[in-house]
C-alpha cells in the first residue's frame, strides 16, 4: 500500500503540465513553494515512518539478538574456561598422585632390593664362613695326618739310613721311642 501511494505521488509530479511548462528552475518558482514544501513535510513523514517501523525494530531485534547470542557465548566461554580449569587441575591432582605413588613404588623396590640384597650377602657370608671353617679343619686334619705321615717316614727313613750307616737296624718302636723322648722342634 506504501508503494502504491508513492507511485501515485511520483506520477502526479512527473505528468503534471503546469509544473514542466513553468520556465527556469521549478525549485524556485515562488508558486510552487507549498507544494514543496507539503511534499518535503509527506516524505520526511513517510522515511521517518519507514525508519521508524520498518526498518529500526529490526535492526533493534538483530542488535538484541547479536547480544544474547554474544552473552551466550561468553557464558559458554567462561562454562568452558571453568569447566577446562577443573579438568586440569584433575589432571594436576592425578599426575602428581602417580608421582608420589612412582616415588613410593621406587622406594619401596629400593628398600625390598636392599634387604633382598642384606639377606643374599648375609646367606653368601654364612656359606663363606662355613666354608672357611670346613677348610680350616681340613687344614688341621691334613696337618696331624701329615705329622703322623712324616713320624712314619722319618722311623722308616731313620731305620734305613741306621741300617746302611751301621750295618744293624733298630726296630721301628724303639726308633718311635726316641723320636717321642726328645723334644720336638719348632718351627720359626
Amino acid at each position: 500500500m506504501l508503494r502504491r501511494l508513492i507511485l501515485v505521488i511520483f506520477v502526479t509530479l512527473f505528468y503534471n503540465k503546469s509544473l514542466l511548462s513553468a520556465e527556469g528552475m521549478p525549485q524556485f518558482n515562488a508558486a510552487t513553494f507549498p507544494s514543496q514544501l507539503f511534499w518535503l513535510v509527506v516524505t520526511f513523514v513517510l522515511l521517518y515512518v519507514c525508519i521508524a517501523f520498518l526498518i529500526l525494530p529490526r535492526i533493534r531485534n538483530n542488535i538484541r539478538l547479536r547480544k544474547n547470542k554474544i552473552s551466550n557465548d561468553i557464558e559458554r566461554t567462561e562454562l568452558l574456561k571453568e569447566q577446562i580449569e577443573k579438568t586440569i587441575k584433575e589432571y594436576d591432582n592425578k599426575i602428581a598422585e602417580a608421582k608420589s605413588q612412582a616415588s613410593e613404588n621406587l622406594k619401596n623396590a629400593i628398600e625390598k632390593s636392599n634387604k633382598d640384597f642384606i639377606t643374599q650377602l648375609e646367606s653368601v657370608k654364612q656359606k663363606l664362613l662355613q666354608k672357611i671353617s670346613k677348610a680350616e679343619n681340613d687344614m688341621k686334619d691334613y696337618k696331624k695326618n701329615l705329622e703322623k705321615d712324616m713320624n712314619k717316614v722319618s722311623i722308616n727313613i731313620s731305620s734305613i739310613i741306621l741300617e746302611k750307616v751301621i750295618d744293624q737296624g733298630l726296630d721301628k718302636n724303639e726308633i718311635d721311642n726316641l723320636n717321642n723322648a726328645t723334644p720336638k722342634m719348632k718351627e720359626v
